[in-house]
């Protein structure tokens, strides 16, 4: 039986360190940040065969990619998934209620506690085990806060057997209807945030049961069906308070393989006269049978007489310290314990071999002396494999994508920058004072435990990265001569051209995601940023991989970027659409100094309900002693008609203080006003109208059939940002999912009289070049199409509209170079509500 461990993604700009255990028969995954799905798509591996995925902490850091992995996976036809992690899971899945729902799949959350009794040690009893691997977890606490003051009180789910800490035994869990559950439910005041201990737990199990129930054969993937998945009570109203346990701490992971039996030795059973035959299979099972040699003597044959010894089970060690004040727990976890036995150096017998130690390391980790005494004291022969940031270098993630910027940066290197990266670490790693099998974790490496064998790099994924090869020549990319032609003639039409005098003109429009749904190899899912000269940023709508974008787009610079912004609008519940979200307002809680301003955050009541259930696991900003406040704005508040309208009972606060908050925005930014128009789509969706002093402005879409609404309250807008979603023969279709074709969406900017048209959002059915549209008549709005990282000034979006043949030709050409494109299985889409 083979298996390995892989590094799917390491510390990147766009990544966080995600481990991948696998075996003919199943995968595991270790730590899902974000960009997981997009690395799989990258590295073309895939993630059929999924049984398990362990989380070492519940974050933005190690667990936001969760979401859009699930989705993905239902979606894929996975049916079934355990999901680990420690106090604090329940909530963290809860929490995405109103966006992440697939009737195909059933999870099994797995939620370990990060506390113990003070008596004890950890059990070594695994939390997860099936034919493949066991797996044992161990608490991480940061010093200082002890895992005894802890007072999580996780309960199993449904079919899960849990280990109780105390006794050591295992005991069933109780029945997933529990009549008192039920009872508390159906009573008619039901509020979810007076639920207390075990009830609040199986309050949140009821929630993740509702959203995977595992229900359906297959995903519902139907162009003409929406599915609105019915809501039990409470449903809408905030999580339950968490319990008083230490969400600093972390989880360590083994990952023990199986033991493998010794090989059944024919010569020395036929010596002893047991033949091919029954008896032989017999004792094969382990069974002690009676033969007679060839001169007539009986005697017993067992396993031991004809079969060699076993192999010691090889193991995987997965170590999350994210700070300098984790190290004393990590290290008295592994000096007494079922962790002990895979540290330390000695003479005696073990019945495990250690193949690699993967360490996830925060800052001045990696470098502290108690640490590297700490990885001095493993056997010489285990594996090393580090993630700490200083230590490692900052290669492009997604090659495919930067490979096609490389190549439009000749023709136009303002409006394509080369996505920022580096090959070398701030620091190098010594080994003088660390073990000699050492190295930082780099993404496509593979470590062979069975058989066993040093870590080696993926010669496939190293054979697809077209983009570091060109990049580190010095020479300009390779060009046909077709894109060589048409980049000069595209280039040739554009310095003749008499140059538009637009108001706005320097304004400038970056398109980090321009997918929708699901991301692809060459776009990432939603994501725009508007920069105003001299004033901030305003972010249209934050798809997973959002700050991943950003931090390829301005390197450095992005933490000035993220200080600036101003403003972030989320269009709608859509996860495509707000995934990455939290990932930026955590990023901002690190800004130093902190901002001297706020941010504002326009939404509607389901976007701000899941952002405070989460703020309790991570500040986000919404505590009144966050570094970096969020001050939210209700979409209805500010609708351009100026009927504010209510919504659920509770968040009133918000109602209030919306217009007034949009006010000092407006001042904040040179706005004349900024206000919402509800559009048409199958969640409750806004459109952004943003109106600046100097008289431009920018109507966003959002999600959208074509509606009357949009053209009457952007009439006359500088530049139109519509979704394009289909093309214009699939007009039905885009109906029926409630989105525009390309012909649709300009339709509308003709009708509001807009000067200029981006058109974004396109179905993973065109993930490179969306399909050519009709050529521009005289008095058209400039139509563009959004390219991911594209940075355009509204005064040269005509650029785009010259350049789209061009940028065809190119995109012909990688297509010759790479191949096709997989066939991609369209994201279902279910409303909860």
């Amino acid at each position: 039986m083979s298996w390995n461990a892989s590094v799917l993604s390491s510390i990147s700009s766009d990544t966080e360190p995600t481990v991948v255990i696998a075996f003919d028969s199943a995968k595991y995954i270790f730590n899902v940040g974000e960009n997981t799905t997009r690395a799989f798509l990258q590295s073309r591996r895939n993630w059929k065969k999924t049984r398990g995925v362990f989380l070492t902490s519940v974050g933005t850091q190690r667990a936001s990619g969760l979401p859009g992995l699930l989705m993905t996976f239902a979606d894929s036809g996975l049916t079934s998934l355990n999901i680990a992690g420690p106090a604090g899971l329940l909530h963290f899945m809860a929490a995405m209620r109103k966006y992440t729902f697939r009737e195909n799949l059933s999870v099994n959350p797995i939620e370990i506690p990060t506390s113990r009794f003070v008596d004890e040690s950890p059990d070594d009893i695994p939390i997860y085990k099936d034919d493949n691997i066991s797996v044992f977890a161990l608490p991480i606490s940061a010093e200082g806060q002890s895992l005894e003051s802890s007072g999580s009180v996780p309960l199993p789910h449904s079919e899960t057997s849990v280990v109780n800490r105390r006794s050591g035994k295992r005991k069933r869990s109780p029945s997933p209807a529990a009549p008192l559950l039920q009872e508390v439910i159906s009573h008619p005041d039901f509020d979810p945030t007076m639920l207390v201990g075990n009830m609040a737990q199986e309050w949140l199990r009821h929630i993740v049961r509702t959203m995977f129930p595992g229900s359906a054969a297959k995903p519902v993937v139907s162009s003409a069906k929406v599915e609105h998945v019915s809501q039990p009570s409470g449903f809408n109203r905030p999580l339950p308070s968490l319990p008083a346990c230490n969400l600093r701490a972390t989880l360590a992971y083994a990952v023990v393989g199986p033991r493998v039996r010794g090989k059944f030795d024919v010569k020395r059973a036929e010596a002893l006269g047991l033949k091919a035959g029954p008896l032989r299979a017999r004792v094969a099972k382990g069974e002690t049978v009676t033969v007679v040699d060839k001169d007539g003597v009986e005697r017993s044959v067992g396993p031991s007489d004809v079969i060699g010894a076993s192999e010691d089970p090889g193991v995987v060690l997965i170590l999350d310290t994210p700070s300098t004040a984790h190290i004393t727990s990590l290290v008295k976890g592994f000096e007494s314990g079922a962790f002990s036995k895979y540290w330390g150096r000695g003479p005696e017998k073990k019945d495990h071999a250690l193949r690699v130690v993967f360490h996830i390391c925060g800052n001045d980790v990696f470098e502290h002396e108690r640490y590297k005494a700490f990885m001095k004291r493993f056997e010489d022969d285990v594996h090393h494999i580090v993630a700490s940031r200083d230590y490692a270098p900052d290669p492009i993630t997604f090659t495919s994508a930067a490979f096609n910027q490389l190549r439009l940066n000749h023709l136009d290197s303002n409006i394509f920058p080369v996505p920022k990266y580096s090959l070398e670490a701030k620091k190098a790693i010594d080994t003088t004072d660390l073990p000699s099998n050492t190295d930082c974790m780099r993404a496509h490496t593979i470590i062979d435990i069975r058989p066993p064998r040093p870590p080696l790099r993926d010669s496939e994924a190293e054979a697809n990265d077209l983009f570091h090869p060109a990049a580190l020549s010095g020479e300009p990319p390779s060009l046909s001569d077709d894109v060589i032609t048409q980049f000069s003639e595209a280039r040739a039409r554009v310095d003749e051209a008499t140059v538009p005098d637009v108001i706005g003109k320097d304004v400038t429009v970056v398109t980090l995601g321009t997918g929708s749904a699901i991301p692809s190899k060459y776009r990432n899912v939603s994501g725009t940023l508007l920069c105003i000269p001299g004033a901030g940023y305003i972010l249209l709508d934050a798809g997973e991989g959002t700050w991943g974008q950003l931090s390829r787009n301005y390197g450095t610079a992005v933490w000035d970027v993220l200080r600036g912004l101003k403003c972030i609008f989320i269009s709608h519940i859509h996860g495509d659409h707000h995934i990455g979200l939290a990932k930026i307002l955590a990023m901002r809680q690190h800004l130093d100094p902190p901002p001297e301003e706020p941010l504002y955050l326009i939404s509607n009541r389901m976007i701000f309900l899941y952002l405070r259930d989460y703020n309790a696991l991570e500040e986000l900003g919404f505590s009144a002693d966050a570094r970096a406040r969020v001050v939210p704005i209700l979409s209805d508040e500010i609708h351009w008609r100026n009927k504010g309208r209510g919504g659920w009972s509770h968040g009133d606060q918000d109602q209030k203080g919306s217009r007034l908050a949009a006010g000092a925005l407006c001042k904040a930014l040179g706005l004349q006003k900024i206000n919402t128009v509800d559009v048409e789509h199958r969640a409750r969706c806004h459109g952004l109208i943003v109106k600046h002093l100097d008289g431009w402005s920018v109507v966003f879409s959002g999600d959208t059939v074509p509606t009357q609404k949009l053209v009457q309250a952007g009439s006359g807008a500088t530049l139109l940002i519509h979704e394009a979603t289909m093309a214009n023969d699939q007009v039905e279709m885009a109906r029926a999912k409630m989105h525009s074709t390309f012909g649709q969406a300009i339709d509308i900017g003709k009708s509001m009289n807009a000067q200029n048209i981006l058109l974004t959002h396109f179905s993973a059915r065109y993930p490179k070049m969306p399909p050519s549209v009709s050529e521009r008549q005289a008095g058209d709005p400039v139509v563009a199409f959004a390219f991911d990282l594209a940075n355009i000034k509204i005064g040269d979006m005509w650029k785009m509209a010259a350049y789209a043949g061009a940028i065809e030709q190119s995109f012909t050409d990688i297509t010759d170079i790479e191949g096709e494109e997989p066939e991609v299985i369209d994201a279902a889409h279910v409303d909860i509500g």
